[in-house]
């Protein structure tokens, strides 16, 4: 006796750590946890995709210093996001291997045909009385069973028909494509990389301060890519309307491999890197005072951008400048002035004259914003979206199985009919009782005909009854149906 004890001890703790990691309220409790923190993503901004200044400029230094510290400006590279991923691997595994794939199996376990005796157990049944000796009645109830969808077997006096059975494989697909979309999220999470990054004109965006998780077995490429030019287009309004940079990918040899222009929308892809054109602006413009040259830094204000000279302690030269190529204007500013005043404006290869100094403007040295990613993921990711549509298409078809059995007994012959249907079930009895009248209509017992006024007919006590009779019956099916 303690032999056989021994076993069941050691297997219930296994069972019940089985049952717990595949679990539909885990599932449940994961899933919800995991979209959550992929809303707190939405509402703190990346640094892998926009920078760590717009997390500064939303949530100011001090804010944004203890968003970082949690780990939510890079929530999805956290160690936290990536065990909730993994955990949520393991419950689908678990889940789709315990539960829902072992039940492919029932797909090709044949189904018995029933008698009436069982077909009165069904949720949804009916009988009518059989009066005519018919054999063709089955073949009309399988015609029309399988005009209607339905694949129908016959043994003597039964009908079996089933509708919808590949549907039941709604929550395997499912599974599938969850499975694989996890499959996909952990390749890129272990072997893809992001970032964002400024560059100037004429400058190189490398690779070497990607994001990435923690545990990254990927590589990061050996090339880099060169902003050969950069623009804004304007609407009339003056508000932007499209970036534009031209690009050109330089491998490690310094050589040229390709060239192309990019816009917002328009990536440029190469090796499995995606490049965007994910913002842009000026960055400092060179001026020219008396031919030695000076580079200021140019600050955003509103539409505008503005760079500051000081000229003494009391008197500021300020420069106001647009993207759109129109005059950059000249002020000065003293603490003595109510408003800045207007000195000049400077056009490209046209000097400028204060007094005894020329200023001529040079260049505006413009900056493109570029947002990078490698997604290795994304083709599983795709497949596994395809799956999980069809899975979802599947699950709306309903499930339906139908019993029909011709039974002989002491009065004549009784038709049973019944049947069960997963989704649907209004419309599954409407089409048992629309086949139920049909087949009475036909195979039933006669129903007399009201006389007429050009022939009269004289109905026995006998047929009275028996009409009276199939009249109450009648009323009794459509009140219990």
């Amino acid at each position: 006796m303690h032999i056989t004890d021994e076993p069941k001890t050691d297997q219930k703790p296994w069972q019940s750590l089985k049952n717990g990691l595949a679990s539909v309220k885990l599932t449940i409790f994961l899933m919800s946890l995991t979209a959550l923190t992929v809303l707190l993503g939405a509402w703190c901004p990346q640094e892998s995709q926009t920078g760590k200044d717009k997390v500064v400029e939303t949530f100011g230094a001090e804010s944004a210093k203890i968003l970082t510290q949690l780990g939510i400006t890079d929530i999805y590279h956290s160690p936290f996001f990536l065990s909730l991923i993994a955990m949520l691997t393991v419950n689908m595994i678990a889940c789709s291997f315990l539960r829902v794939f072992p039940r492919v199996k029932l797909l090709s376990k044949p189904l018995p045909f029933l008698t009436g005796k069982d077909i009165v157990k069904l949720p949804f049944n009916t009988s009518i009385p059989i009066t005519r000796n018919d054999s063709s009645l089955l073949a009309v109830v399988a015609v029309k069973l399988s005009k209607g969808g339905y694949n129908v077997k016959t043994s003597d006096q039964k009908i079996l028909a089933e509708y919808g059975k590949y549907g039941r494989l709604a929550a395997t697909v499912t599974h599938i494509g969850l499975l694989s979309l996890l499959v996909g999220v952990t390749i890129t999470s272990w072997t893809g990389f992001n970032g964002f990054q400024p560059v100037l004109l004429d400058n190189h965006l490398d690779f070497q301060e990607s994001e990435h998780s923690k545990l990254w077995v990927g590589k990061l490429p050996s090339w880099s890519v060169r902003v050969d030019a950069t623009k804004r287009e304007d609407y009339p309004t003056g508000e932007p309307k499209q970036w534009f940079s031209t690009l050109s990918v330089v491998d490690k040899t310094g050589k040229v491999v390709r060239t192309q222009e990019i816009s917002v929308n328009n990536p440029l892809t190469y090796e499995g890197v995606d490049i965007y054109q994910s913002s842009w602006g000026l960055d400092n413009v060179v001026l020219n005072f008396n031919g030695s040259e000076k580079r200021l830094d140019l600050r955003p204000m509103g539409k505008l951008y503005a760079a500051f000279l000081p000229l003494d302690q009391d008197t500021m030269m300020l420069f106001s400048i647009r993207a759109d190529g129109t005059p950059i204007k000249v002020f000065a500013k003293r603490p003595d002035w109510e408003a800045p005043r207007l000195l000049t404006q400077l056009t490209q290869n046209k000097p400028a004259r204060l007094g005894p100094v020329t200023i001529e403007l040079k260049k505006l040295v413009p900056i493109t914003g570029l947002q990078y990613k490698c997604d290795p993921g994304l083709p599983v990711t795709y497949f596994a979206f395809a799956f999980i549509i069809v899975g979802v298409l599947m699950a709306a078809i309903p499930h339906r199985h139908f019993w029909l059995s011709l039974d002989r007994n002491a009065d004549g012959n009784t038709l049973y009919m019944g049947g069960r249907s997963v989704k649907d079930k209004v419309g599954f009895e409407r089409l048992v009782k629309r086949m139920a009248s049909d087949l009475e209509a036909e195979f039933g017992p006669a129903t007399e005909k009201a006389p007429s006024s050009e022939l009269s007919v004289k109905v026995h006590p006998k047929q009275e009854l028996a009409t009276a009779a199939k009249g109450d019956s009648a009323k009794d099916f459509q009140g219990d149906n």
